[in-house]
């Protein structure tokens, strides 16, 4: 028996989402239609709104942008840390209010 799937709620959207993503990530369509083996037609496509949803080309793409995101996250993240160290060392004022802001993060996790 062959499972219905839901439809895309709104297609233009969800299209305008990844390619602001995939812009956010720095790739063109080229790029993501090498990673994902989609055609890059089939991409412009669904960044258009015209999104199959029996397809798997969409699947690939949220597969791959998601793969992209990961691999650019440590890179973000020793430059945050090395921000954070350099305002620690600046003063003991600036100790204080660091130390402060990361006691509020914890009170929100």
């Amino acid at each position: 028996m062959k499972q219905r799937r839901k439809p895309i709620a709104d297609p233009k959207a969800l299209g305008t989402a990844l390619r602001e993503r995939r812009k956010a990530l720095g790739k063109t369509l080229m790029e993501v239609a090498e990673i994902t083996s989609v055609d890059v037609g089939q991409l412009s496509r669904i960044e258009n709104g015209h999104v199959k949803k029996e397809g798997g080309n969409l699947q690939k793409l949220l597969i791959a942008l998601q793969e992209l995101e990961s691999a650019n996250l440590p890179s973000r993240l020793p430059s945050v840390v090395e921000r954070f160290e350099a305002i620690i060392k600046r003063s003991n004022r600036h100790a204080d209010v660091a130390t402060a802001f990361v006691e509020a993060l914890e009170q929100l996790m």
